[in-house]
């Protein structure tokens, strides 16, 4: 109101000035043409007309001098008063935008907390619904994903744990095994298949659970802890596993087929009867790891670290081998037809009956290795 004011009286003054300037030259004009009419000079009477003519050009110049400037001062008072509403719109909008966070930031709270809630109700369709609703907000909310993630492993782990008679189910029929429950398949999806990167220095944490016969296919599981786990009869298709940790973890009859282990961490795991056809292996740590009876037909295994690995009746049909070490590791009537062994280390390892039928062995260190047909290699 005050603005306003004040807006009003410069105003009035402005006008006030332009009509005072604007009446000098007309009273100018005015008087100067009652002089040159009224002087008794008659040998002037052609020149007065002149003079009349030339005052009121002169007049009408210094009028449109004045209209053109009046014309430029609200001009840019135009231009700038619509800077301002373009900077007060502005404004307005990133207040809109702030006030629109703050309610989308609420409303995601409400539904975290919601849903956390709901996660420890004894109906599984509730506890699915939670389960749900989490995986909107984490692909909604990036900065909420990792949060997400973290409560979804802790049920896993909490609901899912690894049983010292579960340790025990290596060997039998996978046919047999339990289905898993509905809730930790929904949990192991939504962390599977999350769509935001993961934090720096940040991993999931899947130790120590029980997730038999889980469908896994093509899951994210980049980096993940999965130490001890109990992944017997698990889908890991297409999975990608890079860099994860699968210390003494359990695959007995899993299918990692078309997998990504490149540079994974498999130490003493049990990877009995798998399935990895195709699957990449690149600088893989085995060592130790029981891959009896498996399938590795086609899979890549560069530079893989085999020490005294066990590949007893192994399926090796044109797997590249290439820079591996193999040191002591058990290929007994494994299958290594075509398979490229390129700079392999076999140093004692065991061979006996194994089939090395087009076996590319061309710079292989074959030390102590006990050969397919019994005889030690020099």
């Amino acid at each position: 109101m005050f603005n306003d004011d004040i807006n009003n009286i410069t105003r009035n003054r402005i006008i006030a000035v332009v009509v005072f300037i604007t009446s000098i030259p007309f009273l100018v004009t005015i008087y100067s043409i009652f002089m040159i009419l009224t002087t008794e000079r008659t040998e002037f009477v052609k020149e007065k007309y002149e003079y009349i003519i030339e005052i009121l050009k002169t007049a009408g110049l210094f009028i449109g001098g004045i209209a053109v400037f009046i014309n430029i001062y609200f001009a840019a008072k135009r231009a700038y008063a619509m800077e301002e509403s373009a900077i007060a719109a502005n404004k307005n909008a990133e207040i809109a935008l702030h006030n629109l966070k703050i309610s989308e930031d609420k409303q995601i709270t409400e539904r975290f907390a919601k849903a956390i809630e709901q996660l420890a109700s004894e109906k599984i369709e509730v506890r699915l619904g939670a389960i749900y609703t989490l995986e909107r907000i984490a692909r909604d909310s990036e900065q909420d994903q990792w949060t997400i993630m973290e409560v979804l492993t802790a049920f896993v782990r909490e609901y899912a744990p690894v049983k010292k008679e579960d340790k025990l189910k290596g060997q039998e029929d996978i046919e047999k095994l339990p289905k898993l429950r509905l809730d930790i398949q929904a949990c192991l999806t939504v962390i599977g298949e999350r769509i935001h990167p993961d934090p720096e220095k940040k991993r999931l944490n899947l130790t120590n659970v029980d997730i038999s016969n889980a469908n896994l296919i093509g899951a994210n599981l980049t980096g993940a802890d999965i130490i001890e786990a109990n992944l017997t009869g698990a889908d890991f298709t297409g999975a990608d596993l890079t860099g994860a940790f699968l210390i003494g973890a359990c695959l007995t009859g899993a299918c990692l087929t078309g997998a990504y282990l490149i540079g994974a961490y498999l130490t003493g795991a049990d990877i009995i009867e798998a399935k990895l056809i195709k699957a990449d292996l690149t600088g893989a740590n085995l060592v130790a790891a029981k891959l009896t009876k498996s399938i590795l037909k086609q899979a890549n295994l560069t530079g893989a670290y085999l020490k005294e690995a066990d590949l007893t009746g192994a399926y090796l049909k044109e797997v590249n081998l290439t820079g591996a070490y193999l040191f002591r590791a058990n290929l007994t009537q494994a299958n290594l037809t075509k398979s490229i062994l390129k700079g392999a280390n076999l140093v004692q390892a065991y061979l006996a009956e194994a089939d090395l039928a087009e076996a590319d062995l061309t710079g292989a260190i074959l030390k102590g290795a006990i050969m397919p047909d019994g005889s030690i290699h020099d």
